[in-house]
């Protein structure tokens, strides 16, 4: 896993320092406990925030709360409410971090992100949905058995079937993948939701249909690697792979390359608007379609509340469960 430098800052000149030794192991930890994607997002809000505060001659570590919330307004005129609120919990984490007061905590910076909220209301952005007539119709658009195929094929199929994020597809093990007789598990680590780093489990169940079955994938993707190099299934070695244009195997997919396979062949039979997102999305607003229970959604998905579930649901399947349907026709 790719980690990155998190410098700690020990503002107190009272207090002796610690020794160097010391310091790197508490660097370290911090560096490890965010996903390489969370640390990339916090440099960047913290760059752009210090850019400002030296645009307007503010003093950046510590800022005061007055500081924070003239930012956030700056802010909300050219970005959405959601960004913002990214930025000052990525201006929070800095603060606690360096062991300073945070002036995100103030009511002040409370009062200003919902008078923003109010100020400028907005609709959630969010990925559209891979549906299973989405689906079907993208893995038809792949006819080819090149080794980008077999690859591109496995990894829409386990993505939507598993409701894996794109992140979690690129991170994922061959050493994570678990036979059972009636499909696969996979143990997926430093997930979004995998706060205490502990793993998390989710099923991929094999269907009849060989043309939609992911573990039949899977195995193809697999089994095209092995007559290359055994060597690239090992334990920690990555499932999913670069392939370059002449059918040369590289190192592991990024999570921004999962997500343009996803964009990709999705776009290459005209459908416009999925994300590396629309997988997860789309099997959650399937299940619930089909009259999966919320708790069996959860026990794939590993949403942690019931709430999240619905935000994922969405408008599927509103009309068609409306409270009036029908009753007017008795």
């Amino acid at each position: 896993m790719t980690t990155q430098t998190v410098t700690i800052a020990y503002p107190s000149p009272t207090h002796p320092a610690l020794p160097d030794a010391l310091t790197a192991g508490i660097e370290e930890a911090v560096a490890h406990s965010k996903a390489a994607n969370t640390l990339r997002a916090y440099r960047s809000d913290l760059r752009q925030f210090a850019e400002w505060c030296k645009g307007h001659h503010l003093t950046t570590l510590p800022a005061t709360a007055e500081t924070v919330a003239a930012y956030a307004v700056d802010q909300r005129a050219t970005h959405r409410l959601s960004t913002v609120r990214r930025q000052l919990s990525s201006i929070a984490k800095a603060h606690l971090v360096a062991g300073l007061p945070n002036p995100c905590a103030s009511e002040l910076l409370r009062a200003t992100v919902a008078g923003l909220a109010r100020q400028y209301p907005q609709t959630p952005k969010r990925a559209a949905a891979m549906t299973p007539d989405y689906l079907r119709q993208t893995l038809a658009g792949i006819r080819g058995a090149e080794l980008a195929d077999l690859r591109d094929r496995a990894v829409l199929m386990v993505g939507w079937s598993a409701a894996l994020r794109r992140s979690e597809i690129a991170a994922l093990r061959w050493g994570d993948i678990e036979a059972q007789p009636a499909g696969l598990i996979l143990t997926l680590h430093g997930s979004k939701t995998d706060k205490a780093g502990e793993g998390q489990r989710s099923p991929l169940a094999a269907e009849r249909s060989a043309a939609v079955c992911p573990v039949r994938a899977l195995r193809a993707w697999q089994a095209a690697l092995v007559g290359i190099d055994p060597a690239l299934i090992e334990g920690d070695a990555p499932v999913f792979r670069q392939v370059n244009r002449h059918g040369g195997v590289g190192g592991g997919l990024s999570g921004h390359a999962v997500g343009a396979i996803v964009s990709g062949r999705s776009q290459a039979v005209g459908l416009e608007g999925m994300t590396g997102h629309s997988l997860r999305r789309g099997l959650t607003q399937a299940a619930h379609l089909a009259g999966v229970g919320d708790t069996a959604i959860m026990q794939t998905t590993r949403h942690r509340s019931i709430a999240q579930v619905r935000t994922y649901q969405g408008d599927a399947g509103l009309i068609e469960r409306a409270a009036s349907r029908g009753l007017l026709a008795k």
